[in-house]
């Protein structure tokens, strides 16, 4: 993580990078530059992620020239964390002339804007967005670019394994924390469906959702401690993965591990606002693969910019 380029950044950027260098595929009739409206939360509690969505969607237009095809014209819209203000957006962009919309890192904003974009008849592709129901509903003119919950969760329990394995040991009790947001409901329907087929080590002692707006999570930390749990396997954002941290050393709760299936506990920011203690959450969540050409450019792009 002490990479000038940290690994975070470059999944945000590769997500949104990607997505777009994809677009003049998907309309290649249009005569002219292809206008796309990029919704991300450039404000409001997700921030951080979205700010860094949008150095991707930058680094775009320079990719296309290099690999020969067309540059886009980019219309962006903040959605300030927020459903109602995402589906506003949504409709404005197309109102403004765009032709395709990208977007938006969160499920429920992103449900929103697809709802905007079918109705409109107007392509959107999603970068990222875990919730199921976006992408199952039979909608026409909506586009998946990253997995949905359940392919998360099987990743995530295979890799669990895997580091089990290698250590030589396992928790045998987890509690399950999770932010009670779109993507925190669907990993929460996943983890019934997909857990029981990896036949886990451990059992999951007690589930405990919450506000990821919250900014006092004591009582939430006080009642997982409670459980005895072994370990804490988690879904969350990065306020609350901060909050939830200086919690759990306050309360002198040092778990076997804390497993983390959501952003916020490999965020640069996370890192460096709290130091040697944001040093032993593991993380298990989609990821570029470096060894890509695509990759490879992208980072070299980062690191001029």
């Amino acid at each position: 993580m002490n990479s000038h380029i940290t690994r975070r950044r470059m999944l945000a950027g590769a997500a949104a990078a990607t997505t777009l260098i994809a677009a003049p595929a998907i309309v290649r009739a249009q005569g002219g530059a292809l206008k796309v409206g990029v919704l991300l939360p450039r404000s409001g509690v997700q921030a951080g992620i979205g700010q860094d969505c949008f150095r991707g969607v930058e680094l775009a237009n320079p990719i296309l020239k290099d690999i020969g095809l067309s540059e886009l014209q980019i219309m962006s819209a903040d959605t300030e964390t927020n459903v109602e203000v995402a589906r506003a957006r949504a409709e404005k962009l197309i109102a403004d002339g765009a032709q395709l919309l990208v977007g938006a890192f969160d499920s429920g904003q992103s449900t929103a804007i697809a709802q905007v974009a079918e109705q409109k008849g107007i392509p959107y592709v999603i970068n990222i967005a875990a919730a199921p129901p976006i992408t199952e509903q039979g909608y026409k003119f909506v586009f998946r670019n990253f997995p949905t919950a359940p392919m998360i969760l099987n990743d995530a329990f295979t890799n669990q394994k895997e580091i089990f394995e290698a250590s030589g040991t396992a928790p045998k009790s987890v509690v399950f924390m999770h932010v009670n947001d779109t993507f925190g409901t669907a990993m929460q329907g996943g983890i019934g469906a997909v857990m029981p087929r990896h036949n886990m080590p451990y059992t999951i002692k007690e589930t405990i959702s919450y506000d990821p707006a919250a900014r006092d999570l004591s009582v939430e930390i006080a009642k997982a401690k409670a459980t005895g749990a072994d370990a804490l396997m988690v879904v969350s954002r990065l306020n609350d993965a901060i909050l939830l941290t200086r919690e759990l050393v306050k309360q002198r709760w040092n778990p076997m591990g804390i497993l983390s299936m959501g952003p916020g506990w490999y965020e640069d920011q996370y890192l460096k606002t709290l130091g040697k203690l944001g040093d032993g959450p593991l993380s298990f969540v989609p990821w570029y693969d470096p060894n890509k050409k695509l990759s490879k450019a992208l980072e070299d792009a980062l690191a001029k910019k």
